[in-house]
Formats: structure tokens, C-alpha cells, sequence
């Protein structure tokens, strides 16, 4: 029996464009990923979302090495700031701030919660049960943001 060696020469083309199909292939589940975990509320602002998890996706691409990403377990995740007043408040969506206190990790002592798709006195009464008090009402662009701060 005779065995047949066959060589097989990627260009340097052939693999760039094959790490570019990786990357894109990477982006693409990555940004279904975040829509199907914030679910219908996406629908109300995709706009919004679209650039925020575009921003965070920016972000990763800055702090890691493509090649490395396979070994990473979770991806960290970059929330948008919003100022007011001359001071810069991180902007939190309800589900995002209760999953990250839940966990143990929010470190927020005054921030923005996004009501979008809730009503605010429910936001409020939920917040309140976290340890947080509503002190005011921002709408920007015409959307309501509530600012929160720790109870003291």
C-alpha cells in the first residue's frame, strides 16, 4: 500500500483571512448572545444596545489578544457612562445591577438604573429593597434614567 502525502500551503492570505473569519464569527455570537440574554427589552432600544455592546466589544478587542480569547471563561463587561451635573454616572439596566449584587460584586455607591420596560415605582421599591434610594429623574434624549444612590 502506498500512502499519498498531501502538503497543504495556507498563504499568508489564506490564514489572515481565516483569522478574520474567526474574529467576525466570534463578534457576531457574542452580540446575539447579549440580545438574547437582555431578551425583548433590546427591541425598545436597539440603537442603544447595538453601540453599547459595540463599545464593549471595542473594549475586549483592546485588553485581549484574539488568539487568546478561547481561554477565557467569562468576558468582563463594560457599562456606559452618562453625565450629569459634571459628574459621570455609570448607567445600569435593572437586570445587570441585580445580577452583579446578587453576586456580590457591585461596588456602586450612586449610578443610573435604565427603567426601560418597567414601571419606575416598581424599579423604586426593588431598588429600595437592594439598600438604594431614588434621589432623581434624568431624562436624556427623551429617556428616563433613575439616579440612585446607597442609602446611608
Amino acid at each position: 500500500m502506498v500512502e499519498d502525502e498531501i502538503e497543504i500551503d495556507l498563504s499568508d492570505a489564506a490564514i489572515e483571512n481565516a483569522n478574520i473569519a474567526e474574529i467576525l464569527h466570534r463578534k457576531i455570537n457574542y452580540m446575539e448572545e447579549r440580545k438574547r440574554a437582555l431578551g425583548p427589552e433590546y427591541y425598545s432600544a436597539k440603537d442603544f444596545w447595538d453601540r453599547m455592546w459595540e463599545a464593549e466589544w471595542n473594549a475586549l478587542e483592546e485588553r485581549i489578544k484574539v488568539e487568546d480569547i478561547e481561554g477565557i471563561e467569562t468576558m468582563p463587561i463594560e457599562f456606559p457612562t452618562i453625565e450629569v451635573d459634571d459628574e459621570d454616572f455609570t448607567l445600569y439596566t435593572f437586570d445587570d445591577f441585580a445580577l452583579l449584587h446578587n453576586q456580590g460584586i457591585f461596588r456602586d455607591d450612586k449610578f443610573l438604573i435604565d427603567r426601560r420596560g418597567k414601571w419606575t415605582k416598581n424599579i423604586i421599591r426593588e431598588m429600595n429593597t437592594y439598600g438604594y434610594e431614588h434621589r432623581k429623574t434624568i431624562i436624556i434624549s427623551r429617556e428616563k434614567y433613575l439616579l440612585m444612590e446607597a442609602i446611608q
